[in-house]
C-alpha cells in the first residue's frame, strides 16, 4: 500500500508532466481560458435578466423591454454555444499535442533502456503503456479541466452573491457541501484502485494478443487454437469483471452527488417560498436563486466527473511513471569518448557476468581476440558463447573486470560509436515489415540504390530478389514471413555489408539452413570478412574449420584453444564434438587404417 504522501507526490508529478508537454501551446490555452471565462460571465448574467423579467418587466408590462431581454438571452445562448465550441476544439488541439509529445518521450526513453529491462517486461504490457495508458492522460488536458478552474471562481462568485442577497438561504444551501466533499473523498481512492486493476488486466490481455498473434504458426502447427481461445476468453472475463466493478463504483458516485444537490435545491425552494410568502424576497429572487443553484451544481457535477477521470489517469500514470523512472543500467557515462575507427583487438580481462544474481555465466574470464582475424567460439549450449557477443556489443555490462577494444574500455566510449562499428548476423534474423530495400538499408538509411544493389550482389541475394515481380520493392511481411530462412539470412548479410562494419559477429548464422543455403551464405561471408575482425559462434564445426583461432568453452570457461588441426590432435573436448558431428568420416578413416 502506497503512502498518502507518495500518492500526492505522484499526482503532482503527473500534472507537471502533462502540462509541461502542453506549455508550448500557451496561445491555444489562453484562447480556451478566455472562452471559458466568457462562458462563466454569461452564465452569471442570464439569471439576472430572468429576475428582471419576472420582477419588473411582467408586473409593469414593459413589452419593448421584454423583447430586448429576450433577444439578449437568445444572443447570450448563441455566444455560449460558440465559446463552448471554441474551448472544446482548441483544447483538443492542445491535448493531442501534449499526449503526442508524452508518448514520444515515453517511447524514446523505452527504446534507450537496456536489454535487462526488456528481459523483465513483456512486450504486450509495454505496448499497453505506450498506447492506452498514455491516451488515458488526455482527459487531464481538456476543456473540462479548464472549466474546473473557471467553475471554481464562478462557484466563489455565486456563493458571495447568494450570501449578499440572503445569507440564511445561502447557508442552508451550503449545508450540503461538507457531505459532497466527504463523498468525493470517499470515492476517490476506491475509484483509482479499481481502475489500476482495469489497466493491469488490459495489459495482460495485450500481452496474450501479442504472444498469440506473433506465434500463430506455432499455435496452428500444434492445433492449439481452442486452448488459446479458452485462455483469451478467461483473460477477457477478468478484464470484463474489473471494468464492470470500476463502472459500478464510478456510476454510483454521480447519482449520490445529484441526490445531495436535489436536497439542497429542495431546501432552497421550500425556505425561499416561505420567505416570498412573507415578502422577504421576490419571486424573481427565487427563480434567480434556483438558476444559480443549477450553476453551482454544474461545478459539483464537473468535479465528480473529474474525480473519476483523474483517478483513471492516475492509475495509468503510475504505469507510465514506472518506465520513465527506470534508469538504463547500460548507458553512456559522463565524458564518454567517441571510439575511433577500430582494428578489432578485443580483450576480456577477468570478467564476471550473470544475467541473474547467483547464476554466473562467466567467472574470471580471460580472452583475447586478435584484430583482422577470424576467431571461432564453440561449445555446448549455455557455455557462454552468445553472452560474449552480447558483452562485446555492450548489450549488457559486466559485474566485474573489464572489456577492452583496441585498448579502450567499453564503458569509456559512447554506445553509438561502438555499435556503429559492429555488424551482427544472427540465426534469428529480424526483418522489418517493409520492402527488401528498406531492410537492406536499415543500418544506412541514406544508402544509394547502387550501394544497396552492390550489397545484395555481394550477399548472393541478387538472384532471388530479381525473381520477385516487384524486385527490391517486394514486401517481406511481418518478421520476413514471406521469405525463406536462407533468403532472410542473405538479406541480413547484405544489411551488414552495407553498414561496412569493422567488427563482424556471426552468431549461429547458418545453424538453421540447408546445405545449399549454407553454401551460398558461406560464399557471401567470404566477401564480407576479409580485412575485418570476425567472431564466429557456431555449433556446426564445418563452418569454422578455416578459422585463425578456435576457442572451446564449457560452463563459462575456456577449456581449449588453437587451430582446427591442432585441437584435433589434443583429443580433448573439441575432438569429442567433432567426432559426434562427423561419425561417418571417423568410420572411413578407421576403414582405411584397417
Amino acid at each position: 500500500m502506497k503512502s498518502r504522501s507518495h500518492r500526492y507526490r505522484l499526482f503532482s508529478e503527473m500534472l507537471r508532466e502533462v502540462f509541461f508537454q502542453a506549455k508550448g501551446q500557451w496561445k491555444y490555452i489562453l484562447v480556451a481560458a478566455l472562452s471559458i471565462l466568457a462562458i462563466s460571465v454569461l452564465e452569471f448574467i442570464i439569471p439576472q435578466w430572468t429576475k428582471v423579467v419576472i420582477d419588473q418587466v411582467i408586473p409593469e408590462q414593459q413589452i419593448a423591454a421584454l423583447f430586448e431581454l429576450g433577444a439578449a438571452i437568445v444572443g447570450a445562448a448563441l455566444l455560449l454555444g460558440v465559446f463552448r465550441f471554441v474551448s472544446s476544439f482548441v483544447m483538443t488541439i492542445v491535448s493531442q499535442g501534449a499526449i503526442s509529445q508524452l508518448r514520444n518521450k515515453l517511447y524514446r526513453h523505452t527504446v534507450n533502456l537496456d536489454l535487462n529491462f526488456f528481459d523483465r517486461n513483456r512486450t504486450g504490457d509495454l505496448m499497453s503503456r505506450l498506447t492506452s495508458d498514455v491516451n488515458q492522460l488526455q482527459e487531464l488536458v481538456s476543456a473540462d479541466t479548464l472549466s474546473i478552474v473557471a467553475d471554481f471562481f464562478t462557484f466563489i462568485a455565486i456563493c458571495g452573491y447568494l450570501l449578499y442577497v440572503d445569507w440564511q438561504l445561502a447557508l442552508l444551501l451550503m449545508s450540503t457541501f461538507p457531505f459532497l466533499f466527504y463523498t468525493s473523498r470517499f470515492f476517490s481512492g476506491r475509484i483509482k484502485s479499481v481502475y489500476r486493476t482495469v489497466r493491469q488486466s488490459s495489459a495482460e490481455l495485450s500481452n496474450h494478443l501479442q504472444d498469440t498473434l506473433s506465434g500463430i504458426r506455432v499455435i496452428k502447427s500444434f492445433a492449439s487454437e481452442n486452448d488459446e481461445i479458452d485462455r483469451f476468453a478467461g483473460l477477457t472475463e477478468i478484464n470484463r469483471a474489473s471494468i464492470v466493478k470500476a463502472s459500478r463504483l464510478s456510476a454510483s458516485f454521480p447519482p449520490i452527488i445529484e441526490w445531495l444537490n436535489y436536497i439542497g435545491m429542495t431546501l432552497v425552494l421550500l425556505f425561499g417560498a416561505w420567505q416570498a410568502m412573507h415578502n422577504h424576497i421576490t419571486v424573481g429572487d427565487i427563480v434567480a436563486y434556483l438558476a444559480y443553484l443549477r450553476l453551482l451544481q454544474g461545478p459539483v457535477r464537473s468535479f465528480s466527473r473529474m474525480v473519476s477521470k483523474i483517478q483513471q489517469a492516475s492509475a495509468a500514470y503510475e504505469r507510465i511513471h514506472e518506465v520513465l523512472v527506470t534508469v538504463p543500467a547500460v548507458r553512456n557515462k559522463e565524458r564518454a569518448i567517441i571510439l575511433p575507427p577500430i582494428q578489432g583487438e578485443i580483450l576480456f580481462d577477468n570478467v564476471d557476468f550473470a544475467y541473474e544474481k547467483g547464476v554466473p555465466v562467466l567467472e574470471n574470464f580471460y580472452l583475447q581476440i586478435e584484430p583482422q582475424q577470424v576467431t571461432a567460439l564453440v561449445g555446448s549450449s549455455g557455455s557462454g558463447k552468445s553472452t560474449i557477443a552480447h558483452l562485446i556489443a555492450r548489450l549488457y555490462d559486466v559485474q566485474k573486470g573489464a572489456i577492452f577494444i583496441d585498448g579502450y574500455p567499453l564503458t569509456d566510449v559512447t554506445l553509438e560509436s561502438l555499435r556503429t562499428q559492429i555488424g551482427i548476423v544472427s540465426q534469428d534474423v529480424i526483418l522489418l515489415n517493409g520492402t527488401i530495400r528498406d531492410n537492406i538499408a536499415y543500418g544506412k538509411p541514406q544508402a544509394t540504390r547502387e550501394e544497396i544493389e552492390a550489397a545484395a550482389r555481394a550477399a548472393n541475394a541478387l538472384a532471388f530478389i530479381e525473381a520477385f515481380p516487384q524486385g527490391y520493392d517486394t514486401l517481406v511481411g511481418e518478421r520476413g514471413v514471406k521469405l525463406s530462412g536462407g533468403q532472410k539470412q542473405r538479406l541480413s548479410i547484405a544489411r551488414a555489408l552495407l553498414k561496412n562494419p569493422r567488427l563482424i559477429i556471426l552468431d549461429e548464422a547458418t545453424a538453421a539452413l540447408d546445405t545449399e543455403s549454407e553454401q551460398l551464405i558461406q560464399s557471401a561471408l567470404s566477401t564480407l570478412l576479409p580485412g575485418r575482425t570476425c567472431l564466429v559462434i557456431a555449433h556446426r564445426l564445418s563452418t569454422i574449420q578455416s578459422a585463425d583461432h578456435i576457442v572451446v568453452l564449457e560452463k563459462g570457461r575456456i577449456v581449449e584453444a588453437g587451430t582446427h588441426e591442432g585441437l584435433l590432435t589434443l583429443s580433448g573436448r573439441y575432438k569429442t564434438l567433432y567426432d559426434k558431428q562427423f561419425p561417418q568420416m571417423i568410420k572411413e578413416k578407421e576403414t582405411l587404417l584397417a
